[in-house]
Order: C-alpha cells, then structure tokens, then sequence
C-alpha cells in the first residue's frame, strides 16, 4: 500500500499536476488576438481547471491583433501569446527575439468578405480592413488582393481590430473587406456578404499559435511545459465532449445562433492538430510565400521561428498518447 502514494506523485510529476489545493500558483498571462473558434482549447483548460492544476494562474487578455500582442510579450506584460507564424515572422524580421512552440492550426482558415453591393472590381481604392499590421490576417490581406488582380497599393490598407470587430465594421460599411475566420466567417456568409476569396483550403499554414520570447523560453521550460500539458488536455476535452465544448463556445459567442456555434465546432475538430505540434509544410510554405507577398524575411531558417522542442519532450513523455487514452480520442 506504501507504493500507492509514491506511483501517483510519480504520475503528478510526469504530467506537470501541482501537488494539491496548496500548490502556489503562479500567473501566466496569455494573449489572444481576439475571441475566435482557435481559442477554444484555452477556454477549455480553464473552464475545467486544468490549469489550476497544474499550478499555473492563467489570465487570457485579448490584445485585438497578433502584432500587438508579441509586443506586450516582449514588455513582459504577457508570457505568451496565441498568433500565427505569420506575426511572428514579422516580428522577428523587426528585431524581435519571439519563438513558436505549438500549434492550434496547420491550415490557412481565411476567407475574404466585401461589404454589401462590392465585388472584386469595385474594391480598388477602398478600405480593407485588418486586425494589425504583419498579422495573419494581414497576411491574407494581401494573399486575396492577389488573386483578384490587386495589390496593396491599389487599396487602402488599415487596422480595424479584431475579427469580431471586422465582422462588425463590414457590415456598417467602414471597410470594404477583410478575412474572417470562424464564427465571423460562417456569419458573413449568413448574412449575405459576398465571399471574394476562399482561403479557407487545405494549405498548409501555421495560423494559430503559441509563441513566446525565446529567452523566456530558455528560462521558464518548466512553465510552458505545464502551460501546453494544461493547453494539449484542453484539446482533447474539447474533441471529447462536443456539449461542454459547444456550451464555452456559446458563453464567448453570444451574439451568434447555435447553428454557427455548431459550425465553429466542426471547424475547430477539422482542423486542430491532436498533438499540438507545428507543421513542417505550413512553415516551408509560409517562408516560400512571403519574398511574392513583398514580406521581407530576416531568415529562410525554421529554427529561427520555431521551437519545437517542449512538444518533442511531451510526446517522449508519452503525454498525448495519454491524453488520447483518457478521452477516447483519435
């Protein structure tokens, strides 16, 4: 009976649990670009505690832009932020020192919506807005603009907030276009707005992510690894549990139908990577297509944006193999 206490302070410690009740908790705030189906995974851990119990504080600030949000990471305002490869491409390329460590979203989930009455011939010089300058959907921006024939200099580029508050902005006319992801997305659609390009394939692209300053990755590894223990258990609960994860996203989402809730779910399950882990092919394809995009790149080497090193530790550990056991999922 002795050995009963020793296994599982064992398992605790394997699997980054605090201790008990007691623990000290320590406050992590992590940034988000705005409220939008990629954040699910951190509104699950927190709405089951699984943070807590991890011994961590969490605290989720939506800072309205991915630009914006390394910003604050780099004050030490945040520890981490939740943005794409994209933001961080951009800061870094700035002068910036911030690294990816995990993934919500291995494929582009962009589609680009006019105002009322627009179409593609009529967008040239009107206002397109995105969230900040160098986000993803800044990125997707100038991705669209592309395919219909334009560039940036042909429209007048501004930043317009969130994707909520893009959504909001089209429907008033304030801007002409932008891209949306879910539920946004899925709303412009419902409500008549015309689609002028669909993003939203399967292209590989880092467009959700955590990312944080690489020297506090170099001195908080115990830290981010209970973060993404807590992070990677919000995944497969949410996939798990459709009614509890679809309640989270109603209680972010109130202004949407349960209809769009259902399809932000759909997406969420689609397209999140079980184990968390940055594609390889979203992050050759991102650096191929920026030099066409007129981004300018401070490096053409991953590890100069990536670290992929805390989720290569949890998978030695055999913490999503775990996960996927204790939820059934796959």
């Amino acid at each position: 009976m002795r050995a009963v206490p020793f296994i599982c302070a064992a398992l605790s410690a394997a699997f980054g649990l605090a201790a008990g009740p007691a623990a000290a908790q320590e406050t992590f705030r992590v940034g988000i670009t705005a409220p939008t189906v990629n954040m699910l995974p951190l509104w699950m851990a927190r709405d089951a505690g699984l943070f807590r119990m991890r011994g961590l504080n969490i605290e989720i600030v939506n800072t309205e832009g991915g630009s914006r949000g390394l910003a604050q990471v780099g004050q030490g305002r945040l520890q981490a932020m939740t943005v794409g490869l994209s933001a961080t491409i951009d800061a870094n390329t700035k002068g910036g020192d911030y690294r990816l460590i995990a993934s919500g979203a291995n494929t582009m989930s962009f589609r680009f919506f006019g105002a009322n009455g627009l179409t593609a011939a009529t967008l040239k010089g009107k206002a397109v807005g995105v969230s900040s300058f160098g986000s993803e959907s800044d990125v997707a921006a100038s991705m669209a603009l592309r395919q219909l024939g334009l560039t940036r200099r042909d429209v007048n580029v501004i930043e317009s907030g969130g994707t909520l508050d893009r959504l909001s902005a089209l429907r008033a006319g304030r801007i002409a276009a932008t891209a949306l992801n879910e539920p946004a997305d899925s709303q412009a659609q419902m409500n008549g707005l015309p689609l002028l390009v669909d993003l939203k394939a399967n292209l590989p692209w880092i467009f959700t992510a955590i990312v944080v300053e690489k020297r506090y990755l170099e001195t908080h590894r115990a830290t981010l690894l209970n973060f993404l223990r807590a992070y990677g258990e919000g995944i497969h609960l949410a996939l798990s549990d459709e009614t509890r994860a679809k309640r989270v996203l109603a209680s972010e989402f109130t202004q949407f139908s349960p209809a769009i809730v259902q399809i932000t779910y759909d997406d969420f399950k689609a397209r999140v990577p079980r184990d968390a882990a940055p594609s390889p092919d979203g992050i050759a394809t991102q650096l191929r297509e920026f030099p066409g995009l007129g981004i300018p790149l401070k490096s053409t080497l991953p590890a100069d944006y990536v670290d992929s090193s805390l989720i290569e530790e949890l998978k030695r550990e055999g913490f999503f193999t775990a996960m996927q056991a204790k939820y059934g999922t796959r």
